[in-house]
């Protein structure tokens, strides 16, 4: 039987709450890919375009300072909330098809637009079911934005920053983002050396090796309700 496993760290719980201000973020984009042509989006020049490490500073900041303000939102989360907060905020600066198609790698073309809609839906709620109990060290969180390795023409970068806390070690975490029309979007991101997109590929190349396509949807769909009983008490 096969199981997808979230990323495993030593400080987990710290690591984990830095993942749910993206992942929930890339997650709350999937009622609007499945459900709605892609919007129009105005381009921005060059020189009115926010540069990358100014998106990643103010959206993280703009969430911790939500659950700094309501701590009850740490007490008890709740994963339909923390997701309609995170809709809210983050979802314009994630990029969540290609986050979701990187993820499924060579596979993602061979899958019909049903199949795409679907591992874009299940794979949203494994994100959220799965870094959800992490909010309640968001409120102890500063970001530190560490300096930029890129040219100002190029159109992928990495975002280095610093996940701190008060008498903890400093985190390194890395953001990939490309530049877009309508701005910097986030498409990946690094913990302590591993990034998302791989984690998940290995295991999802594994599953539709064996299984093919719709058997990884199907096990992200149970790999989901197991982690909603466990989060909700509800099936």
């Amino acid at each position: 039987m096969f199981q997808v496993f979230a990323p495993r760290f030593r400080r987990r719980p710290l690591l984990a709450s830095s993942f749910l201000i993206f992942a929930s973020a890339v997650s709350a984009q999937t009622g609007a890919l499945s459900a709605l042509p892609a919007p129009l989006q105005l381009a921005q020049s060059p020189a009115a375009m926010a540069a990358p490490e100014d998106v990643v500073r103010r959206v993280t900041q703009d969430v911790i300072e939500i659950f700094k303000s309501d701590r009850s939102l740490t007490q008890k989360p709740d994963p339909e909330r923390v997701l309609a907060i995170v809709n809210e905020r983050v979802m314009p600066v994630v990029n969540f098809s290609r986050m979701t198609a990187l993820s499924v790698g060579r596979y993602w073309n061979q899958a019909t637009s049903e199949q795409q809609r679907q591992l874009m839906e299940a794979f949203r709620e494994l994100l959220v079911l799965t870094y959800s109990e992490a909010v309640t060290y968001a409120p102890e969180a500063t970001i530190q934005i560490r300096p930029g390795r890129y040219l100002p023409t190029d159109d992928e970068v990495i975002v280095r920053t610093l996940l701190q806390r008060p008498s903890k070690e400093p985190i390194p975490i890395d953001y990939r983002m490309q530049r877009t029309a309508s701005g910097w979007k986030v498409y990946d991101f690094n913990v302590l050396g591993l990034w998302m997109v791989e984690h998940y590929r290995a295991q999802f190349a594994q599953i539709i090796s064996a299984r093919g396509i719709d058997g990884l949807i199907g096990v992200l769909i149970e790999k989901n309700k197991s982690l909603r009983q466990s989060r909700t008490g509800r099936p």
